[in-house]
């Protein structure tokens, strides 16, 4: 145990206890459940597939937008302090959104460690973010906007709370991943959230361009402990034979379901899920 300390934050004491344990990290080569993680602005989407059978355990969309909002939000009271000489005022500010933000994602972050309990000898899965800053180049506002998203802050809150459970952390390459067919691997049409199979004789027609691109990960994980090549084309091999589960979907403003011209119900936004809800960890 190292030195604690007591720490008041915004009106609130809190006790810091610093404790050190060893621990063994399990091999990810011998994992049997593969925990895939895809992370964008506004959702980070898990799926986890059984290795042997490749077929999906579980799936989970969570939408931290307002993270992204709180921190535009910030920018803006911080630019009209700063033209009214108000530097104090910034400071209390930006502590607030930076507690925000490492107490979302702690919550967030709850959530896989909570899946690394559940399933058998998981081991996480992230798409690679090494140089993604540098590979953004959209004009001002949107470099500003996508720099800002606390993508490492999530993985590194992951990775700690994995590793207090013995589980590995991986990283695979994210190229395509939302764009290609998590069940055949043909090129397909992303519209926003939705992901559209253009192969005619693929049994997935229709997903959650987010929720593909994390079985893509998965796969694509399979496919590098096999034969050391992570690429689409070295993952045809150990793709899913079946579809992923059906998805719940928000309604939209007026109360009813988005539905397509033929009728079927529109996967743009699947639901957070209710079961991972009832355990508290989404709860406010």
């Amino acid at each position: 145990m190292g030195r604690a300390e007591v720490v008041y934050r915004e009106g609130v004491y809190y006790l810091h206890v610093p404790i050190r344990h060893p621990i063994t990290i399990d091999t990810a080569n011998e994992a049997e459940s593969i925990i895939a993680i895809d992370i964008n602005e506004r959702n980070i989407t898990t799926t986890v597939l059984d290795r042997e059978s490749s077929e999906t355990l579980a799936q989970l969309t969570l939408d931290y937008g307002q993270v992204k909002q709180n921190r535009q939000r910030y920018y803006d009271i911080k630019r009209r302090c700063q033209e009214h000489d108000k530097h104090s005022e910034v400071h209390r500010i930006g502590n607030h959104v930076e507690n925000f933000t490492e107490w979302t994602l702690h919550r967030l972050s709850k959530v896989i460690e909570h899946y690394v309990q559940w399933f058998p000898n998981p081991v996480v899965v992230f798409e690679s973010l090494e140089g993604i800053r540098n590979d953004i180049d959209y004009g001002t506002y949107m470099n500003r906007r996508l720099h800002k998203l606390p993508f490492h802050e999530f993985e590194r809150q992951v990775t700690y709370k994995a590793h207090r459970h013995g589980a590995p952390v991986e990283h695979v390459e994210s190229e395509y991943n939302s764009q290609r067919c998590s069940m055949c691997g043909e090129k397909g049409l992303r519209n926003g959230g939705r992901f559209t199979c253009q192969n005619d004789v693929c049994a997935l027609e229709q997903d959650h361009s987010d929720r593909n691109a994390s079985v893509n990960a998965a796969v694509r994980w399979i496919a590098k402990t096999e034969t050391g090549d992570d690429s689409h084309s070295s993952a045809d091999n150990y793709r899913p034979r079946k579809t992923p589960p059906q998805v719940r979907v928000r309604r939209v403003g007026s109360g009813r379901h988005s539905t397509t011209s033929c009728g079927a119900v529109d996967v743009n936004r699947p639901t957070s899920s209710r079961s991972i809800a009832e355990q508290g960890v989404l709860h406010s």
